[in-house]
């Protein structure tokens, strides 16, 4: 595996997504892929992601929010919503 540097050094963006770097954290019945350059912070509104990228000597800082309020989809029933969906609209 490449290190940060060598990344950085072959496509210009430090703190890009790499989904193999992800470490699992067990939290009741879900995993939360956690990586070592975000800060996770519980609000009101939800858990809060922050993170930082360089992309072409830019700085940007990203913040995601998940909202407690709804469950999220895991991305397989959202792919099966989908079908169900396609396969509700052949139908008529």
């Amino acid at each position: 595996m490449k290190s940060e540097f060598e990344v950085y050094m072959e496509t210009g963006i430090l703190g890009g997504y790499m989904p193999e770097r992800a470490i699992g954290f067990r939290d009741e019945n879900t995993i939360t892929p956690i990586y070592r350059d975000t800060s996770y912070h519980d609000t009101e509104h939800g858990t809060e992601l922050r993170r930082q990228m360089i992309v072409g000597g830019r700085t940007f800082f990203v913040r995601s929010i998940f909202s407690a309020a709804e469950k999220a989809k895991t991305p397989t029933e959202q792919m099966l919503q989908i079908i169900d969906s396609d396969l509700g609209k052949d139908s008529i």
